[in-house]
């Protein structure tokens, strides 16, 4: 075995160790930190529940404070316990059919297409090897932020594409919403990063959690213009 052969394979031994100590912290982390979150959620809502209708004018705003704050903190615990969970769970990469991806996603997301007027195109994308729980859920937090990201005076149009480059596929979801200003295309994708302040609601999870994703495929995305003046995001994967 040549020295560089050495180099190479502890290069490896190293990675393999790094992502196994990882995945066990962030297992354990996300039991730790979310499940007192969790609790104290649950219990402050209650107590809103309890005393709403006992309260005067000023401790019912008051109340009505505590109630979204409550329920901002469910939907931060939802959110960072689904980003622990995908990463702590190596991906099962298999043969994925992803317009059976994108079908489960639109599915997923029916309420909220249904009250937007969403109109989804879509072009017959390919079979890709990748992680088929997460390629639903990539789809689910690509689609949901062009429906999120809209122009209040029209529904939504998202469009879906795809082309190859070699061996990858490069996926496409583009919208007519709101657009990203150049400077914050990379910024979007960094976790509690949220741009639009509370006139559009989340967590500031959804893209952070789709370049995870997205990298434990192998694969990248970015953010750009589309033709119609909203966002293009595109990611890879490696076609099967």
């Amino acid at each position: 075995m040549t020295p560089q052969t050495e180099l190479d394979r502890q290069s490896v031994v190293a990675a393999q160790a790094m992502l196994a100590a990882l995945t066990e912290f962030s297992q354990r982390a996300g039991h730790d930190m979310i499940g007192p979150l969790s609790q104290a959620g649950s219990l402050l809502a209650l107590y809103v529940r309890r005393q709403k209708d006992q309260s005067n004018d000023d401790g019912k705003e008051l109340l009505e404070f505590l109630q979204t704050a409550a329920a901002r903190m469910e939907g931060l615990v939802s959110g960072v316990r689904k980003y622990m969970e995908i990463a702590g769970r190596p991906p099962n990469a298999t043969p994925v059919d992803l317009n059976r991806s994108v079908a489960d996603a639109i599915a997923a997301l029916s309420s909220a297409i249904s009250q937007s007027g969403a109109v989804i195109s879509e072009e017959t994308l390919p079979i890709v090897v990748a992680d088929a729980a997460q390629m639903r859920s990539l789809f689910e937090i690509l689609i949901g932020n062009a429906i999120r990201f809209r122009k209040p005076e029209s529904p939504p149009r998202i469009r879906l594409s795809f082309r190859r480059e070699g061996a990858v596929a490069v996926i496409a979801v583009e919208d007519d919403g709101i657009g990203i200003e150049p400077e914050n295309r990379e910024a979007v994708f960094l976790p509690f990063r949220r741009l639009n302040g509370r006139e559009y609601p989340g967590q500031g999870l959804g893209l952070a959690l789709a370049r995870l994703i997205v990298g434990m495929q192998g694969g990248m995305i970015r953010a750009g213009q589309s033709p119609a003046g909203g966002t293009r995001f595109e990611f890879t994967v490696c076609s099967a």
